[in-house]
C-alpha cells in the first residue's frame, strides 16, 4: 500500500549546497563533525556506519552519534528553530519530512540500497471470512503525502490519543473513506441509514441480563448510527403476541429452539428469526457451593427442610418457570418437598445475595449465560434426566415487516455476535453499575471495546 520506501540521510533546506551524500564532503566542520543516528543496534545505523560513509569517504570526517529516535527529532527539532545545520539518519516515510522543510540526501552510488515495499499480510482463509473488507485492503493505497502528514497529526496528538488524530486527519480528508472502504455497488449505504432511521424502532426487552446487556448494547451502537429506539420492558408471552400484531419491531433474546418454542409456534407466520449470536445456553437450579452433598437435581430428596421446602423462581408464566414446575420438580419427585416460589429475576437474585451472605441454604432458578457465575461460588445441579432439555441459542427475532422497514439494520442484527467473556463482561459492568445507569456502563464498556461498534453497524 506503499513504497517504494527508502533510507537516507537530511538536512535542512535552509543548508545551501548540499543535496547528495557527495555534498558532505569536506563539510565537517559545518555539522560539528557529527550525524545525528539513532538507536544504535537498528539495521540503518549499522548501513551507514559500515558502508554508506565508507562509500563516499566520509568516515574519517563525521562521527555517526548514537542515540534514539525520539532524541535525533528533538535535535533536528532545535537546530531547526534556530536555523543551525544538522545532518540526521531518516527514512521514507517519515512525518518528519511534513513537519519541517528537508532535503533528502541523493545516494548516487546506490549504497543505501533499495528500497521496500509495505504490504499487508493476513493469515490464510481471512479474504473468503471478510471479502469486502480483503478487497478494500487489496486496493488501499497512501500516498507519501497523506502517510506523513497522518504521522505528523498523530505524532502531535497527546499519547493514547492516536484514534481521535485519526479521525483529525479524515476530516481534512474527505474523500479518503469513500476511497479506501466504497460502500457497496447496490446503494448508498449512508443513505439507506437516514431513510431507515428516521422511523423509531420498537424495542422490547425482558428483564433478564443478558437481554439488558444486548438491547443496550444495540441501543448504543444504533443511536450512534442516527437511529431513534423506544425501549419497551414486557414478559415473554405477551412480548410474542405484540410483536405479531407489529407493535414491537424486534426483540434480541429469544431463546430457541426449545424454552420458548410454544411462543415461536404460534406466532411464527407473523414473525422473522433475525439468527442466534449466542450460544448454546443452558437452563439450571443453582445452589451456593457451602451446600454440601447436592451436586445433581436428584441430590434434592429428603433435603427440603434444609432449604425451607422452597426452590426460588423467577417471573411466572416464563417457560422456563414452566418447564421447573411441569416437568423438573415432578420429575425428580420433589414435588411433595418443595415449592416453586414465583418471583422476578431481580427478586431472585436479591434472595440469592441475602442467602449467600448468610451462607444459608438456597436453591434458585438460574442460566447460562449469567454474571452470577462471576460474583458467587456456585454449583449448577445436574440434570441426569434432561429434564431442562437441550440448551437454546439467543436468537434476534423480529416482525416479518422488519426486514422491509430495516434493511441495513436487519443485516446488521443478522451478522450479531458475542463470546461468553464478551457477554459476562458487558454484563458484569452493567450489574456493578446499578439500575437506571445501563446507557453509562455500555459506554464504559465500549471504551475497552472500542473496535465493536463499526464491527456490529459497519458503515
Amino acid at each position: 500500500w506503499y513504497g517504494p520506501t527508502s533510507l537516507e540521510v537530511a538536512v535542512p533546506s535552509y543548508v545551501k549546497g548540499i543535496e547528495s551524500m557527495e555534498d558532505l564532503k569536506g563539510q565537517a566542520d559545518k555539522f560539528k563533525g557529527r550525524i545525528v543516528g539513532i538507536e544504535p543496534g537498528a539495521g540503518e545505523m549499522q548501513l551507514l556506519k559500515s558502508k554508506v560513509l565508507k562509500e563516499y569517504g566520509l568516515d574519517k570526517e563525521f562521527k555517526v552519534v548514537d542515540g534514539s529516535t525520539p532524541a535525533m527529532l528533538a535535535e533536528l527539532k532545535r537546530a531547526y528553530a534556530k536555523k543551525e545545520p544538522v545532518a540526521v539518519t531518516l527514512w521514507s516515510p517519515h512525518w518528519a519530512y511534513n513537519e519541517f522543510d528537508l532535503t533528502k540526501l541523493k545516494d548516487p552510488e546506490g549504497a543505501w540500497g533499495e528500497g521496500d515495499e509495505i504490504h499487508t499480510l493476513a493469515r490464510k482463509g481471512f479474504s473468503s471470512d471478510f471479502p469486502e473488507v480483503g478487497k478494500w485492503l487489496k486496493d488501499f493505497k497512501m500516498s507519501e503525502e497523506q502517510l506523513t502528514s497522518l504521522e505528523a497529526e498523530i505524532q502531535g496528538a497527546d499519547k493514547g490519543k492516536e484514534q481521535d488524530a485519526v479521525r483529525a486527519w479524515l476530516k481534512d480528508q474527505p474523500k479518503a473513506l469513500d476511497t479506501w472502504a466504497p460502500v457497496s455497488a447496490d446503494g448508498d449505504k449512508k443513505k439507506d441509514i437516514a431513510a431507515e432511521a428516521e422511523r423509531t424502532m420498537e424495542v422490547a426487552w425482558f428483564p433478564w441480563e443478558e437481554d439488558i446487556a444486548a438491547t443496550y448494547l444495540w441501543k448504543h451502537v444504533l443511536e450512534e448510527r442516527g437511529y431513534k429506539m423506544n425501549l419497551r420492558q414486557f414478559e415473554v408471552g405477551p412480548m410474542y403476541a405484540a410483536m405479531s400484531r407489529g407493535q414491537i419491531d424486534v426483540q434480541f433474546d429469544a431463546w430457541l429452539p426449545n424454552t420458548q418454542k410454544k411462543y415461536w409456534d404460534k406466532y411464527q407466520d407473523e414473525l422473522v428469526d433475525l439468527g442466534d449470536w449466542y450460544g448454546p445456553t443452558s437452563l439450571e437450579l443453582a445452589v451456593p457451593d457451602y451446600v454440601k452433598d447436592v451436586k445433581s437435581l436428584a441430590d434434592l430428596k429428603g433435603k427440603g427442610e434444609q432449604f425451607d421446602g422452597r426452590i426460588v423462581g423467577i417471573e411466572a408464566g416464563t417457560e422456563t418457570m414452566d418447564i421447573l414446575k411441569n416437568k423438573v420438580v415432578p420429575g425428580y419427585g420433589l414435588s411433595d418437598e418443595y415449592k416453586v416460589v414465583d418471583s422476578s429475576t431481580p427478586g431472585m437474585l436479591a434472595e440469592l445475595k441475602r442467602a449467600y451472605a448468610k451462607k444459608e441454604p438456597i436453591a434458585v432458578m438460574l442460566w447460562t449465560p449469567h454474571w452470577a457465575y462471576n460474583e458467587y461460588k456456585l454449583n449448577k445441579l445436574e440434570d441426569p434426566k434432561k429434564l431442562f432439555g437441550e440448551g437454546d441459542r439467543l436468537r434476534t427475532v423480529a416482525h416479518k415487516s422488519f426486514t422491509e422497514n430495516y434493511p441495513v439494520a436487519s443485516d446488521w442484527f443478522r451478522d450479531f455476535k458475542l463470546s461468553e467473556e464478551q457477554l459476562a463482561g458487558l454484563e458484569n459492568e452493567i450489574q456493578k453499575r446499578g439500575t437506571g445507569k445501563e446507557e453509562q456502563a455500555v459506554d464504559a464498556w465500549l471504551k475497552k471495546h472500542p473496535e465493536l461498534v463499526d464491527e456490529l453497524a459497519p458503515v
